[in-house]
């Protein structure tokens, strides 16, 4: 069965004729008369009654047409849904993000993304940057933002530095120091991040370094957790500026300036995209996005956008 049958059953039924039905679907009227028979066929029943030049339907004329007209519209809505995906209207992205990315840089631009493509599905996966780089070369996402990594099949871009720098709950005494060493640092109790974790070695390579060892009392798998812990006095953390921006403004945290480190602890961040990978108008607007926040626009278009879409492969 074809569409172009059910769009000659449909018209001609509406018209009450074969030729006003032609002039409608600009055919000839054989070529109408054809189309009916051919579905008649098929379905194994007359649709119509023909009597000279008086068209009229039979009773399975009559029950087919609310299906005919169902199968039409289905198609309708199908070709504008594809269309929709085409320009960029609807579809889904996944994006995989390290926890504090995804907690702490994420939500302005997602909101941002959601003002751009209201119609679009975000799938937000966050987790340690070893794990959301597995699933990004799995296919599994379509970005990664997250700690900085070299692959051959990814195509890298850095995006900026996440600082760490020292706080303290507003009761401890260094809360009123203008800076502390490294050495007077270590002796308090320290809050670390999970040591499988890459924030955990860039803090902990930091003192080592510089020859002195933290006393670590607590390890937590969350930066939420760490900055609760600290504001109830249980220790000190070297955290991201950006996961403890709130809790500064409100006076929960302090943060202390550490006077003789040679340069601040960061986390190089980076955009990662799996290579020659075809993009969806979804995709690439998010991308653009994180490069007009990060001013990274003419690098991204550049190095990650600059492969243009492969159009389907045509059949024989």
């Amino acid at each position: 069965m074809e569409l172009a049958q059910l769009e000659a059953f449909l018209q001609v039924a509406h018209h009450r004729s074969f030729s006003r039905a032609a002039e409608a679907l600009f055919l000839t009227q054989p070529s109408v008369t054809a189309r009916i028979q051919s579905l008649e066929r098929e379905l194994g029943e007359r649709l119509f009654e023909r009597s000279g030049r008086s068209v009229s339907l039979t009773d399975a004329g009559l029950a087919f047409i609310p299906h005919a007209q169902r199968a039409l519209t289905a198609v309708q809505e199908g070709a504008d849904a594809i269309d929709a995906v085409r320009h960029g209207e609807v579809g889904n992205i996944r994006v995989g993000a390290s926890s504090s990315i995804g907690t702490y840089m994420l939500p302005e631009t997602m909101r941002r993304y959601r003002e751009m493509r209201p119609g679009v599905h975000v799938n937000l996966m966050m987790g340690q940057t070893e794990d959301i780089v597995e699933r990004l070369l799995a296919g599994l996402i379509h970005i990664a933002i997250c700690r900085l990594t070299q692959h051959p099949e990814l195509e890298s871009i850095h995006l900026y530095n996440d600082t760490l720098s020292l706080v303290v709950p507003p009761s401890h005494t260094f809360a009123k120091r203008k800076s502390v060493t490294l050495s007077e640092a270590s002796e308090q109790p320290f809050i670390f991040f999970d040591r499988n974790s890459s924030y955990h070695g860039l803090v902990y390579g930091t003192f080592l370094r510089a020859g002195v060892a933290p006393e670590s009392v607590m390890e937590i798998d969350s930066m939420e957790g760490i900055k609760h812990m600290v504001e109830a006095g249980l220790g000190v953390a070297i955290l991201p500026e950006m996961s403890m921006r709130r809790e500064r403004e409100a006076g929960d945290l302090i943060q202390v300036p550490i006077s003789d480190i040679e340069q601040p602890a960061q986390r190089e961040v980076g955009l990662h995209v799996l290579k020659n990978r075809i993009m969806s108008p979804p995709i690439r607007d998010f991308i653009k996005l994180i490069g007009e926040e990060h001013g990274l626009t003419k690098i991204l278009e550049e190095n990650v956008l600059a492969e243009e879409q492969q159009e389907p492969a045509q059949t024989a």
